[in-house]
């Protein structure tokens, strides 16, 4: 028999969105029509990283919980009891499993996102407990894709959808949906998050991050459908390891005798950081490749557009677009490999420089 709890549980904070939910106008069509009341048990979202997956989890636990929403899914007013305490950490009917959750749990220092036995542990004697307010009890796991299937948490969270019990919800979010098992996509409704557009993208950067026009039309198009991807601008060493990378890519191929140095990953975040690393390069080389072919209007990172024409110029003495596609697809296989296996981040894109050189 549950029990109800008498403290509200540690939570992380719900961070509020510092912008309205923008598309997925087919995601907030079904969930209207859905109604509060028909919600199932558990949902999938899937779709690219900076979509809106975490984004509306968020928006629904918190609309779920206020005292005076607006509307549904995406409702919530901010300023009533349920919410402020949502935003503090301290609603005991949201648990979001977030890194700070697990490292907190899990009692480590390196930041991580493997989902420990300790927090799956504590997840799920949560979720036995009865809502705090007389709500419903929802549960937030971003990345859902990075828990190791068959582990603790897999299991302990199969016998929670397996038997589930009224008044709670587990909001799931996946970037790579065919990572997680069957067992679980069988029994969590999926929903599909497409790409934004570049009006979407550009919208939301003029009215809530201050950008001028062209800028945010141009930081849209590079984003390539992800709004997490293009306010990821504003954050400096993200800026600094893209442009490590450009200066590193652009170097590599148009002097493969010479060694570039590789972009400096972090300690506790290599694997992420390689990750963006990869798709950096990848967009460095597709715009060289669009040079070649010399469709300079699909050039993407316009800023650079000077920059990439003096190395095209280099490297059409070189192979041109046969160089660039034979990079293009080294940069792929490395993205491959990063996501597929354990190898450490340095060695694959040690060996991304080799292929470079060698394309």
């Amino acid at each position: 028999m549950p029990k109800r709890r008498e403290v509200a549980p540690a939570a992380a904070p719900l961070r509020e969105p510092l912008h309205p939910f923008v598309g997925q106008q087919h995601v907030l069509e079904y969930f209207r029509r859905l109604g509060p009341q028909a919600l199932a048990h558990a949902y999938l979202f899937s779709g690219d990283r900076g979509v809106g997956k975490r984004t509306f989890a968020t928006m629904l636990a918190m609309t779920l919980h206020c005292e005076r929403p607006t509307g549904f899914p995406v409702g919530y007013c901010g300023t009533c009891g349920a919410c402020r305490r949502g935003l503090a950490g301290s609603c005991g009917d949201t648990i979001l499993v977030d890194l700070d959750f697990i490292r907190e749990t899990a009692r480590v220092e390196r930041k991580t996102d493997a989902l420990h036995i300790d927090a799956s542990r504590r997840i799920i004697e949560l979720m036995q407990l009865q809502s705090y307010e007389g709500g419903r009890l929802v549960c937030i796991i971003p990345d859902f894709d990075n828990v190791t299937p068959g582990d603790y948490a897999y299991n302990a969270l199969l016998k929670e959808l397996e038997e589930p019990s009224a008044g709670k919800l587990f909001l799931l979010t996946a970037h790579r949906p065919d990572r997680v098992l069957p067992t679980i996509r069988s029994r969590a409704c999926g929903i599909r998050f497409g790409p934004l557009s570049e009006d979407e993208i550009a919208g939301q950067l003029e009215r809530y991050y201050g950008q001028p026009a062209q800028r945010a039309r141009l930081l849209a198009r590079r984003a390539q459908g992800s709004l997490g991807e293009a306010i990821r601008e504003f954050d400096e060493s993200v800026m600094e390891l893209r442009e490590a990378t450009r200066t590193w890519c652009l170097q590599t191929l148009q002097s493969p005798k010479r060694t570039s140095a590789l972009p400096r990953l972090s300690r506790d975040n290599a694997r992420e950081e390689a990750v963006e690393v990869l798709r950096d390069a990848r967009l460095v080389i597709r715009d060289l490749l669009m040079l070649s072919l010399g469709q300079e209007e699909h050039v993407l990172d316009r800023e650079s557009l000077t920059q990439y024409k003096a190395a095209s110029a280099t490297l059409e003495e070189e192979g041109g677009p046969t160089k660039l596609v034979a990079a293009l697809s080294s940069v792929n296989e490395a993205a491959r490999i990063a996501d597929e296996t354990n190898i450490p981040p340095a060695t694959v894109l040690g060996w991304l420089q080799v292929q470079l050189k060698s394309a």
